[in-house]
Parts: C-alpha cells; sequence; structure tokens
C-alpha cells in the first residue's frame, strides 16, 4: 500500500526537502498514471474524509479544560507527559498516564466512523504505524479515561474472531490459553504504551455515500443502519487493556494505517470498498468554523487527488524491511533556515541556510531507519545532533534552546528558524 503524506506545521516549523510525500516502496506503477485532466473514473474511486483537530474533538467531549491545563505547561513537562519513561518496565509511567489522562498533542488527528447496527460513533485517531484500527469495548476494565466503550452487545452484525482464523498473523500466542479467541497486541516505540485485545468483526462506515444518504434526509449516521447497508465488515481489535496514549481522553481508539493486512485501508481493498490499497494525508492549518476549529486537513482513501494539492507530487522511500509494517524513511540532512518560513520554498531570498552536523547512519541506526507515524505529535530527533542543534539555534536565535516557556510575540515567532528534513528521495523518481 501507499503513504501520502503532507508535512504538518511546527513551532518552529518543519518543512520536508524535495519530499513532502511518502510512497511505500513496493508500490512502482505510478507513472504510469496520466493526470491530465484527473479522469472521472479515477476520482470516483476516491473517498474524501475530513481530519478533525483535537481541538473540535474536546469541544465536542466538553473537555476543553484539558487544552487550559496544557497551555499552563512547558514544552519540557508536555514532552514528559507523553513521551518515553526510562524505567524499563514503564510500569510507573503507565500508571500514571492512566491516572492522568494520556496527552493527545496538536499534531494528532482524528476521523469520525460509524460502527455497528445501529452505528455508534468512533472518534479514532490516525495512526500510520498501527496494524489494526482497536478501541476499548463493553467489558474492559484495565482502559483508562476511555470516554464511552464500544457496546458490542447492541450490535447483532458483531462477531469475535475464533482461534483458527485469526488475521494478526501466526504467532504462537495469537490464540488466548483457552485457544477461543485471538489475541492482538499494539504498542507505542516512543513512549512505550501498549494495549492488548481479542480479533472481532462488525461493520465500518467512514464516508463515499453522503450524497445518497442526503437524499434519504440522512444527516448524522450515528443510530441508523448506514453502516450495514453502506459500509463493510472489518476486522479489528476489541480492546481488553490499554495504557498510556492508547487510554487518553480525547479519541476512543486508533484506526490503523500501516502496510499491514490488517490495516483499514488493506481490508477496504479486500471488501472491494477501494480499488487500490493507497490514501493520502493532507494536513492544513486548522479554519475556525463557527466557534469551532474543527478542519485540520483530509484523508484521501484509494489514491490522491491532485486538484487539492498546492504543489507537485514527490516520492521518498519507504525504508522498511520485508515483514515490518511501519513506514520507515531514511534522513539525509536537517537544515536550519534563518528567518522562518512555512514551506520549503522560502518566503524570501537570501535566507541563509545552514546543515546541522549530522552522520546519517547514525541518525538513522535506531529502529531501521526513522520511523514516520501520523499518530504522533512531534518530532523526535535522534540524540546525536542535539550538541549541533543547540550550538546553531544559539548562533540563530541569539539564545540557547529550550523546552521551557517563553514569551514572544508573534513577529518573533514567525521568525524563529523553519527546520528543512531532506529525506532519501524513491528509487528511480527523484535523485
Amino acid at each position: 500500500c501507499l503513504l501520502l503524506v503532507r508535512a504538518t506545521q511546527l513551532i518552529p516549523r518543519v518543512a520536508m526537502a524535495a519530499s513532502n510525500l511518502v510512497s511505500s516502496n513496493i508500490y512502482s506503477t505510478h507513472n504510469d498514471i496520466i493526470w491530465g485532466d484527473l479522469e472521472e473514473e479515477h476520482e470516483q474511486n476516491l473517498i474524501h474524509l475530513q481530519l478533525r483537530s483535537r481541538h473540535s474533538v474536546l469541544r465536542e467531549r466538553n473537555l476543553l479544560h484539558l487544552l487550559e491545563q496544557d497551555a499552563d505547561l512547558d514544552a519540557g513537562a508536555m514532552y514528559l507527559r507523553w513521551a518515553a519513561s526510562r524505567d524499563e518496565d514503564g510500569a510507573g509511567y503507565h500508571r500514571a498516564l492512566q491516572n492522568e489522562g494520556a496527552y493527545a498533542g496538536e499534531g494528532t488527528h482524528f476521523i469520525d466512523v460509524f460502527v455497528g447496527s445501529p452505528a455508534q460513533k468512533r472518534i479514532l485517531a490516525v495512526s500510520s504505524g498501527a496494524d489494526f484500527t482497536a478501541f476499548p469495548c463493553q467489558g474492559c476494565t484495565l482502559c483508562g479515561n476511555i470516554i464511552s466503550f464500544y457496546q458490542q452487545s447492541l450490535s447483532p452484525t458483531f462477531s469475535t474472531m475464533p482461534c483458527g482464523r485469526c488475521v494478526g498473523g501466526q504467532r504462537e500466542d495469537v490464540c488466548d490459553s483457552n485457544r477461543e479467541f485471538c489475541v492482538a497486541r499494539g504498542y507505542n516505540l516512543v513512549d512505550k504504551s501498549a494495549w492488548t485485545a481479542y480479533e472481532a468483526r462488525d461493520v465500518f462506515y467512514v464516508g463515499g455515500a453522503d450524497a445518497e444518504l442526503e437524499a434519504k434526509g440522512i444527516f448524522d449516521p450515528e443510530g441508523t443502519d448506514v453502516a450495514e447497508t453502506h459500509g463493510f465488515p472489518l476486522v479489528f481489535a476489541c480492546q481488553t487493556e490499554a495504557s498510556g496514549w492508547y487510554a487518553s481522553q480525547v479519541q476512543d481508539g486508533i484506526m490503523g494505517f500501516s502496510t499491514a493486512r490488517t490495516s483499514f485501508v488493506n481490508q477496504m481493498v479486500f471488501q472491494d470498498k477501494l480499488k487500490y490499497p493507497r490514501f493520502c494525508m493532507c494536513f492544513e492549518k486548522k479554519v475556525l468554523m463557527g466557534s469551532d476549529m474543527r478542519s485540520a486537513g483530509v484523508v484521501t482513501l484509494g489514491g490522491y487527488n491532485p486538484r487539492i494539492l498546492d504543489s507537485p507530487m514527490v516520492y521518498v522511500q519507504n525504508i522498511a524491511q520485508e515483514g515490518e509494517t511501519r513506514y520507515k524513511v531514511y534522513v539525509r540532512n536537517i537544515y536550519f533556515r534563518q528567518g522562518g518560513g512555512q514551506s520549503i520554498v522560502p518566503d524570501r531570498e537570501r535566507q541563509s541556510v545552514v546543515r546541522l552536523n549530522l552522520d546519517s547512519d547514525t541518525f538513522n541506526a535506531k529502529n531501521g531507519g526513522t520511523i514516520l507515524d501520523s499518530g504522533v505529535p512531534m518530532l523526535v530527533f535522534d540524540e546525536s545532533i542535539q550538541e549541533s542543534f543547540k550550538a546553531e539555534w544559539k548562533k540563530m536565535v541569539g539564545q540557547e534552546f529550550t523546552l521551557g516557556k517563553l514569551m514572544l510575540s508573534e513577529n518573533e515567532v514567525l521568525a524563529l528558524p523553519t527546520i528543512i528534513i531532506q529525506i532519501r528521495a524513491h528509487d528511480g523518481v527523484d535523485t
């Protein structure tokens, strides 16, 4: 399958040099597609879904006070709430996150999904690092501060996957000890949070039939049979235990967009709901819609639509090894551009660019490459560039880099250096 990801704006800003989109290395036919006038047939094969911002989800759930709590934290404290514990087992950190509620940052994006019949709404965080779509189900007692569990007992279309029909692989521990259920697991390499679940199956609806539903007077799928009549059966993970980021108060669960056969996109293809196992995530500044900052971009299932892009498509290489399902890239260089700017294209002439002292092999050595995961709301650089990063920052900004609080004007924020990340291009496309 294919992953296409637009670079998200950060403070300091981040731009992808020559490669602001990412492609799976198993996809080799994109040069054969002639976009010219965008064939009608292709456009009909695409499903566009609105990405939701964290602000939008918190407003809907009357949890905007969490934003006020975050505002009282400096960046260092916020990172410690989200990022890795250095304890070997991480048990104390997991318990702390379960008690306080995990942090889903502004870099996390969400999609509304409707599950079961009658349809129950789930707000899922889009994670390109997750193999399964997963969320807590009725009966989970170790899932943290979840707003509401999926009530599978209310959906006659729900079923569990029996041992012997597991879709999550052929591990020795794929079945439970009684060999009745299929066991699924997930984890986050950055913060050590994890979940355990059993494989289940129910009908899902995310979009693609909006016009038809509106013609029938259905504007809100929740509580209807839309998932059964216009959706498809999906094998997902019914969580029985979740810790850390997976036990957040914000999202109900995660939508898995990795390259695994269990991913949401691949299962849509298996069910003939998509023609191609591809998707595109375009991030944008959140647009204020009334009193709700709802729009955070769009996910396109089945490919990408050049009409919604503001720059030509470029590709980078997915260096994940055979059998790996996470997207991994090779970072060649990292630069600071003086004077800011929100794109790889400079705002004005003669903006100086400084390359950090980076050994690319060392930088990419951990985890077999630099992991690209849409579920991680921050950049986590390898510690090998720390000295160079801080030194060049001080030269360019005039003060020490800090994760603590700073009082800056809007103009001072806009003048902070733009971080430019250069990634190895996809073989045969860009050099």
